[in-house]
């Protein structure tokens, strides 16, 4: 059997620069949209690192449970967003992907230390 990394775990590297730019996102639809919905922030962020968490435990192993629910993760993000603007579904892309972003960068710190 190879010792070959996981595909997902490529993500890894990936992560300062996919965290950067969605900030970037969510920082120019603050400028281009006045309105701010802090809710449909916060199911963003959440939901990203939920979905985040899930995978890195699929990708670590422990079970393809885990893919199911992190690939439902935005599913049910969308379901549940209080979504009744076109910036509010921009905030809840460019957060959930803040989010997910957001830990597998702690994950490349933490790996990278240990």
């Amino acid at each position: 059997m190879s010792e070959q990394p996981h595909v997902g775990l490529s993500l890894v590297n990936k992560a300062p620069l996919g965290f950067a730019l969605s900030v970037l996102v969510a920082v120019i639809a603050g400028f281009a949209y006045a309105e701010l919905t802090i809710n449909t922030l916060f199911y963003a962020l959440a939901g990203g690192l939920v979905c985040s968490l899930l995978l890195l435990g699929y990708w670590s192993g422990k079970g393809g449970i885990f893919f199911i629910l992190g690939v439902l993760t935005p599913l049910a993000l969308v379901m549940v967003s209080p979504l009744t603007t076109m910036a509010a579904l921009l905030y809840l892309l460019s957060g959930f992907f803040a989010g997910f972003w957001l830990v597998l960068l702690g994950y490349k710190f933490i790996n990278k230390k240990a």
